[in-house]
């Protein structure tokens, strides 16, 4: 049993140089603002404020399980001040602290890839991820979560391409080195702080955060947080009492067995897509679209979950996929199907003393074929219009899961579809409505055709 006199009354955190001591943070505070109004570096800039622009990215470091620094790109204008204990910020002003420009910046004047410099450095932090990260992705890519709104998109592509083809200046790999040193001795999480009508807790252990659950069933459990920080920053909600999942080490599982894969419901979509698309390459591009490498490295599958949005990304696939919930209380626990868990719009089957953990994602054997299909308006950085996704179960005879999203007020099967194998039957499966997204007529046109599509490359299908 975890006792106050256990928990710190601060958050501890590295930045310029040095490790910062917060004891009157409160739940609706962000990062952004206290980078710059209380350490005065104006680099980074607001522009949307709700996670969209990037203009306000920033870079974030943490040790890893290896013991390694492991970095995230974040929006630091819906991004909780709390997220950052035992972490390294880094803002645009770290990349020069040296004196000098780093290789994005310097990269970026000969192609004169700034104009009004407003979503600069943004664009630079954006720049400098894809150099560290060396992922595999196209310049388009590693900038999805970045707006210019002068147009200037190829000088930026172009500088980003030659970001990605250099090394890491030696003076941020100094820094690197120092700040790692300093994260070694700090932990994370483990903590309580109270002041101004406000209350945060950032539990360890998922014993602590089912004993916070229980005793507090009203207080607001925070996940990834890109959906709670435009509740505080665009719908001005002022949450008295927050817990946070993202310390909770039960809750960042990931492991790989015989049969199931099973992901924490604190796991980032970025940790998630390299813990599923070796099994699941289908998935690759669905992972690009769930949103900017920034809400990707900040969102979490639990939350897309327990939100329960009818248009979240996470829970067709899941579906199609056949995945389990498992959720806890101080009472025990229970696995569910994941099409169980969602009831009707705004209503999960999640009691107020419980938490989801983990999500149960079988392993390849038996699905034959997968397909997930994102329409949107735009192919980036864009909320469904429909997401369908479909599955083709192996076995003497095929069996299918059709899995949809923005067809109903909650994502669900259609399963008069799955048995009948006729397209047309969608129309007794869901009653879309219209919205300023799309009409219903067009969401049950392209659904049809999208299963249509999938059941016509079945070359097993007579």
């Amino acid at each position: 049993m975890v006792t106050e006199e256990d928990l710190r009354s601060d958050i501890k955190f590295y930045f310029d140089g040095q490790v910062r001591i917060l004891d009157n943070v409160r739940a609706t505070d962000m990062v952004m603002p206290w980078l710059r109004s209380e350490a005065m570096q104006t680099g980074t800039k607001e522009g949307c404020n709700e996670g969209d622009c990037g203009a306000c990215t920033c870079l974030v470091g943490s040790i890893s399980e290896s013991g390694d620094l492991r970095f995230s790109v974040i929006n630091t204008c819906i991004y909780p001040l709390a997220y950052l204990d035992g972490a390294w910020l880094i803002s645009v002003e770290t990349l020069s602290r040296s004196g000098s420009l780093c290789s994005a910046q310097s990269g970026m004047l000969p192609l004169n890839a700034s104009q009004c410099g407003f979503c600069t450095p943004g664009f630079v932090m954006a720049m400098v991820y894809a150099q560290i990260t060396k992922k595999d992705q196209t310049p388009e890519q590693a900038l999805a979560g970045n707006l210019c709104r002068c147009t200037g998109y190829g000088g930026l592509i172009e500088a980003t391409r030659l970001a990605q083809s250099q090394p890491l200046d030696r003076a941020f790999v100094d820094e690197i080195e120092g700040a790692t040193a300093v994260l070694r001795q700090l932990s994370r999480g483990g903590f309580s702080i109270a002041n101004h009508n406000s209350r945060i807790d950032a539990p360890k252990t998922l014993e602590h955060l089912l004993d916070l659950r229980k005793n507090f069933p009203s207080a607001t459990l925070v996940s990834g947080a890109t959906d709670f920080g435009l509740w505080i920053t665009k719908r001005l909600d002022r949450p008295s009492h927050i817990i946070l999942t993202k310390f909770c080490e039960q809750l960042l599982l990931r492991e790989i067995r015989s049969d199931i894969i099973e992901i924490g419901a604190a796991v980032t979509i970025e940790e998630l897509e390299n813990s599923l698309v070796s099994e699941y390459p289908e998935l690759q591009e669905w992972f690009q679209r769930f949103g900017g490498p920034q809400v990707r490295c900040s969102g979490t599958l639990g939350g897309n979950i327990a939100n329960g949005s009818p248009i979240g990304d996470s829970a067709p696939v899941l579906i199609a996929l056949g995945a389990s919930l498992t959720i806890h209380s101080c009472r025990g626990h229970r696995v569910i199907p994941i099409e169980n868990f969602f009831i009707e719009y705004g209503k999960q089957d999640l009691l107020r003393d419980e938490v989801l953990v983990s999500v149960l994602i079988p392993r390849r054997a038996r699905i034959r074929r997968l397909a997930v299909e994102k329409i949107s308006k735009r192919y980036d950085q864009d909320i469904s219009i429909v997401l369908a996704a479909m599955a083709e179960i192996s076995g003497d005879k095929p069996s299918y899961r059709f899995a949809f999203g923005g067809m109903a007020g909650t994502p669900k099967l259609a399963e008069k579809t799955m048995e009948s194998l006729n397209p047309d039957d969608l129309t007794s499966d869901f009653s879309p409505l219209s919205d300023h997204r799309a009409e219903a007529w067009y969401r049950l046109a392209v659904s049809k055709n999208l299963v249509r599509d999938f059941l016509d490359g079945d070359a097993s299908r007579e």
